[in-house]
């Protein structure tokens, strides 16, 4: 019985013979689970930290920001150890620990870190804190196609269209390029050419800017004019002769000349207010029928007055040298015109006592501030301190109050608001137990005005009692 012969095996082809480089799969634990897997396969430096920058971040007090923990070089990948590090590593069937490694020189020191090279049967495990890093090479599976939807789910362009949109588009796009293109072909008129302008119409053009230009230069002939006459007036000042000291006729000329002138001028005014309305009547004389007579006659008490002194006549401005008008004589006496001086009676006119000045009396009072409610992340003291150092002003406005009313005590309860800038917004009465609303609009208005420390952790309320007490 013949037995059948092998089959040879198949030849190994080129794809399968040349073995693909193998990737670092990596995986990090901690607090007992796993939070993170990952395979590299683009060989690059891999770090690790809390910064954002590393490719695997890790939120752990035990690493620094930025750690290097495989270095990709020409040879392959390089291990980076710390010192607050611990690891096992794998070398062939030997499971090495770190310390060893480090007892037997086979690794060396190089700046901050223990460096070691790795090859692809390299695997371990390395820990540090509450963390643990995995690592291992492995043959990276080829890469998984896109999931992809079936045609009749995925749809098409056009079903996803807005139809509705869409046409008013168009609509909208083809009237607006048929707009433009009619607008192009339209033959505008065009901008004449001064020649081509008629005649009439030129001479209009040119006689109103002749006549603005007349205008312009009448006003600045009258501004050149202004400015010479206060040019000419200052020179005419600083020019003019000193005046010449006058002897004693001179002088004496000069008096005589300015009384004469004075004598005309008060004669001018006295003819003219001789006949000026309810003048004519002052100094008139009244025997029963004349012109007081005609305006006071009859009991006509409400007659117009314009027409009552309509033709009043014969009479006279009152003087000092004559007697009086329409005043009958006495025995053996004249009426005057008196004077100040004639005033004065025989024995003279005691002096009033006018009094002494009455004396203010003075009232104060007391102002007391008690400890503020605040609420923010500004301190207590800080606005305790701002505001003794303004209660002054507030101690003010009570004793002004006090000056009306000086039985008002009581107490009130000012609240505010300091925004992040430090100034006051929002102040208010909360309570008020004096009850003067004088005395809570004055303190409102400083309260407004104060300037605090800017809080840092945004704006704060505040509520500061004050207490008024008089000391009279």
């Amino acid at each position: 019985m013949t037995t059948q012969a092998a089959a040879p095996k198949p030849a190994q082809t080129a794809s399968s013979a040349t073995a693909k480089p193998k990737v670092l799969r990596i995986g990090i634990i901690q607090g007992g689970r796993i939070v993170d897997e990952r395979l590299v396969r683009k060989r690059d430096n891999i770090t690790i930290g809390q910064s954002a920058k590393n490719l695997f971040v890790v939120p752990s007090d035990s690493l620094p920001r930025e750690w290097l923990l495989f270095e990709e070089t020409s040879k392959g990948y390089v291990a980076h150890f710390a010192d607050a590090m611990d690891a096992r590593i794998a070398i062939g069937n030997e499971i090495i620990s770190l310390s060893q490694l480090k007892q037997t020189g086979k690794i060396k020191k190089q700046g901050q870190s223990w460096n070691m090279p790795l090859d692809e049967r390299s695997r371990g495990k390395i820990s540090v804190g509450d963390m643990t890093v995995l690592f291992q090479f492995v043959t990276p599976p080829p890469p998984q196609p896109r999931p992809q939807l079936p045609a009749s789910v995925r749809g098409s362009l056009t079903s996803d269209l807005d139809w509705f949109f869409t046409t008013i588009s168009v609509i909208s796009f083809a009237a607006h390029l048929g707009l433009i293109l009619y607008l192009r072909s339209v033959d505008w008129p065009r901008k004449p050419a001064v020649d081509e302008i008629p005649d009439r119409f030129v001479k209009m053009v040119v006689k109103k800017q002749e006549e603005k230009k007349k205008e312009e230069k009448k006003v600045e002939e009258k501004k050149e004019e202004k400015k010479a006459e206060k040019k000419e007036k200052v020179a005419e000042k600083k020019v003019e002769a000193p005046k010449k000291e006058l002897t004693d006729e001179e002088r004496a000329k000069a008096a005589e000349e300015k009384a004469r002138l004075d004598a005309e001028r008060r004669a001018r005014l006295a003819e003219q207010v001789k006949n000026t309305g309810i003048l004519k009547l002052l100094g008139a004389k009244s025997d029963g029928e004349g012109s007081i007579a005609d305006v006071l006659g009859k009991g006509d008490v409400d007659r117009d007055q314009e027409k009552a002194f309509q033709g009043v006549g014969g009479l006279a401005v009152a003087t000092d040298q004559g007697a009086l008008r329409g005043v009958k004589s006495g025995t053996g006496g004249s009426g005057k015109v008196a004077s100040v001086g004639g005033l004065r009676g025989g024995g003279g006119i005691a002096g009033a006592d006018t009094g002494g000045a009455a004396a203010e009396k003075k009232v104060t009072g007391s102002v007391k501030s008690e400890a503020p409610a605040v609420d923010g992340s500004l301190d207590p003291s800080l606005v305790a301190k701002e505001v003794k150092a303004r209660i002054g002003a507030i101690k003010a406005c009570y004793e002004r109050a006090l000056k009306r009313n000086p039985a008002l005590s009581g107490k009130i309860v000012v609240h505010w608001t300091i925004t992040a800038a430090g100034t006051v917004s929002g102040v208010d009465i909360e309570q008020d137990s004096i009850g003067d609303s004088e005395v809570a609009s004055c303190i409102k208005g400083l309260v407004a005005r104060w300037r605090f420390p800017a809080p840092s952790g945004g704006a704060v309320e505040v509520s500061y009692p004050f207490v008024f007490q008089s000391s009279q």
